[in-house]
């Protein structure tokens, strides 16, 4: 049984929290859509499909955001016995960020388990069956010595309730980008990189899940670029690196258009 939980969780790892950048929230009034394509993959199991978001600043320094939401198209593992995602839609993320000052962000953002949770022939839902929370701050900066660069970083918790009588353990993530808007041109290269650690241990209703998994911990690595065609729609690419024995190991393709208004 826990092993399956345990793969269900990396089967959904694409749909794990990310809040909606590392930077500034946007100037009261303004806003921004964006649609991509997903594509994960590992020796042992893969899947794809389509996620799509938006923010908007509801008030100065108030942004709100639906993120992680859409469709997945399929999902498999090549493992005897272990089950398969199959499609269908996938949970939804809701944000707030709050700017407390023009470099510190608060943020909380609130998963809802409202994904597809038929089992039908391929054996688990494409929801997580999990509302959680994640919660923190971040800090960010432009490089005045260095036009163009900007740099921004996070800290929070993810905190996951009990479902199926099953609680997962916390967890507390780390992250940083740096950001580089090629003068005149509209082209934008970014680095990043995302630190997990499992702070307690998975628990059930039963007491402890004999995985003994506090203390485990992943990495996660990116390289992209943004591409501002006009003021209000850029295109993205980037290339996902995972790697560490919480959800296990990964690559994955994402492809994005957005649109600002």
């Amino acid at each position: 049984m826990f092993k399956k939980i345990a793969l269900a969780t990396a089967l959904i790892a694409t749909a794990s929290f990310a809040t909606w950048d590392y930077f500034p929230v946007q100037e009261a009034g303004k806003g921004q859509a964006e649609a991509g394509l997903y594509y994960d993959w590992d020796n042992d199991w893969s899947q794809s499909g389509i996620k799509v978001g938006a923010r908007y600043a509801l008030i100065q320094n108030l942004e709100l955001s639906i993120q992680s939401f859409g469709y997945q198209f399929w999902s498999e593992v090549d493992c005897k016995g272990c089950p398969n995602g199959g499609d269908g839609l996938r949970d939804l993320t809701l944000g707030a960020r709050y700017q407390i000052d023009p470099r510190i962000n608060a943020f909380l953002d609130v998963n809802l388990p409202i994904g597809s949770d038929d089992d039908g022939r391929n054996g688990h839902p494409v929801s997580s069956n999990e509302v959680a929370l994640y919660l923190g701050g971040q800090f960010s900066m432009a490089i005045p010595e260095a036009p163009g660069l900007a740099f921004g970083t996070e800290a929070g918790l993810d905190w996951g309730f009990e479902h199926d009588n099953f609680e997962r353990g916390l967890e507390i993530h780390v992250g940083g980008e740096m950001d580089y808007t090629i003068p005149n041109v509209g082209l934008t290269p970014y680095l990043g990189l995302q630190f997990k650690l499992q702070l307690t241990e998975s628990t059930t209703d039963d007491g402890d899940t004999g995985w003994d998994d506090a203390g485990d911990n992943q990495i996660n690595i990116w390289l992209g670029a943004a591409y501002a065609i006009d003021p209000m729609i850029t295109v993205k690419a980037q290339l996902i690196v995972r790697s560490g024995d919480m959800d296990g190991d990964a690559t994955g393709l994402y492809a994005a258009a957005d649109f600002n208004f």
